[in-house]
């Protein structure tokens, strides 16, 4: 398996369970938040490591986080009473797709440097 897929799924489960102990919230909005956090970043991940398309692998991730962060906002302003649609985009938007593309790199940088990655391993 592709070694970035791998350190993007573990940074996925790390993410969502650290996210689900320190909050404090309902179940639906923890089930809310790790499905579309797993739109936005793991599935972006598999797409680009895949290549199933020509594009840029950034280009790519910020389009599957932006799929992540709009399903994010409809689906959790029908969950929670008091958020609404696009409630704070100027900051959500820019911050969300910020923050996945970091996480991305760090991802990528990781899991060339992981002890699962069999092109850093010698000859046996």
């Amino acid at each position: 398996m592709n070694p970035t897929i791998v350190t993007s799924f573990l940074f996925f489960i790390v993410l969502s369970l650290g996210s689900i102990t320190l909050s404090g919230a309902p179940a639906k909005v923890h089930v809310v938040n790790v499905v579309c956090f797993f739109v936005a970043f793991v599935l972006g991940t598999v797409v680009a490591e895949k290549r199933l398309s020509n594009l840029p692998a950034y280009i790519i991730w910020l389009m599957a986080g932006l799929v992540g962060l709009f399903s994010w906002d409809v689906v959790s302003s029908l969950v929670i009473v008091k958020a609404e649609i696009f409630m704070g985009w100027y900051i959500l938007y820019p911050a969300g797709l910020l923050g996945i593309l970091c996480l991305q790199i760090l991802a990528r940088a990781a899991s060339k440097s992981g002890p699962f990655n069999k092109q850093r391993q010698g000859d046996a």
